[in-house]
């Protein structure tokens, strides 16, 4: 009977630092990279629930029905969620705002 094993066998007996080194790297490549997609996933759903949050006062709406209403006018007209939402947060209607102390 062969016996089998399940960790490779050492040429060297001793571990390669460049090894280590490149392994370090692409971890570090890999966490860098998932920061900036959790920073972009941020960045965009900010100004979505500030959306949310101008349409449920505006028009005395719960915050799911806001979103639906966000959501069905950016189907409706082809519009991404995100820009809708920006445009919404930052050049909102004086006249439909109301503003409370």
């Amino acid at each position: 009977m062969s016996e089998t094993t399940l960790s490779p066998a050492h040429s060297s007996g001793t571990p390669d630092p460049a090894d280590d080194l490149v392994a370090m790297r692409n971890r570090v490549r890999f966490y860098r990279a998932r920061a900036e997609q959790l920073q972009y996933a941020l960045d965009h759903r900010l100004p979505i629930e500030q959306a949310k949050g101008i349409l449920a006062e505006r028009y005395q709406i719960d915050i799911d029905s806001a979103f639906d209403l966000l959501r069905s006018f950016c189907r409706n007209n082809n519009m991404k969620i995100h820009d809708v939402a920006r445009t919404l947060v930052e050049q909102p209607s004086e006249g439909e705002r109301r503003l409370s102390c």
